[in-house]
């Protein structure tokens, strides 16, 4: 009895969709009133970690700001050495793209699928130990599309949808627990030597120094 009204709070989108398929989409803060034969499209989202459709939640309201979408991407090094790499993605979707923001049922996975193919192609060109020195600046390399000269948007963008990939956060990088410890031993050996080496340096300064100074004096050089 009477008239549906939508109200679609900040930051999120709904598609309204009639029975001749003509479709609205309304981004909020908005109210609007369905037609008689108009209803709401619905989009699947995946959760959990990593992101499969083997749990997915289904919603009529789409968030287009500050989203934060989570994966774990399994991959192998060029030295055939696994690792686990534990990401969140800052996503938002363009205004200017509004139309098209319900193009892609399942973003989230779309989105994670799309990175993880990205990653495990890249990570396989580097061993363990260059992957494992260097996976931060590695990872936001791929995803956030480093090559500013061919994307005019700032991050990844994906056309099909509207959706950007403006930041990503590498929380945890993982390995076999024995390389993890043949790594951090490696690690700790390097900056000892490293430490050793500027402390030999500064001590040849010194040297240095003083045989100038007693050169420039006179003083017999022992």
């Amino acid at each position: 009895e009477g008239v549906v009204n939508v109200n679609v709070w900040t930051g999120y989108a709904v598609n309204v969709i009639s029975r001749t398929g003509k479709r609205r989409t309304i981004v909020g803060p908005a109210s609007c009133m369905l037609n008689y034969d108009e209803t709401l499209e619905s989009v699947t989202l995946s959760t959990g970690k990593p992101k499969t459709t083997d749990n997915t939640v289904t919603t009529a309201y789409l968030r287009v700001e500050n989203n934060k979408v989570s994966d774990i991407i399994s991959a192998q090094t060029k030295d055939f050495v696994d690792v686990s790499i534990k990401v969140s993605y800052c996503v938002i979707f363009l205004p200017e793209f509004k139309d098209k923001l319900f193009s892609v049922d399942n973003y989230v996975k779309y989105l994670c699928d799309r990175q993880r193919s990205l990653l495990k192609r890249e990570i396989k060109k580097y061993t363990i130990e260059e992957f494992y020195n260097n996976a931060t600046e590695i990872v936001r390399k791929v995803t956030l599309n480093s090559d500013v000269e061919k994307n005019e948007y700032a991050g990844r963008f994906f056309k099909e949808n509207g959706m950007l990939v403006y930041d990503v956060e590498v929380l945890e990088v993982r390995v076999d627990r024995n390389v993890a410890n043949i790594l951090n031993e490696f690690q700790s050996n390097s900056v000892r030597k490293a430490l050793e080496l500027s402390d030999a340096n500064k001590n040849m300064e010194k040297i240095v120094s003083k045989f100038q100074i007693d050169m420039l004096y006179g003083k017999p050089v022992i």
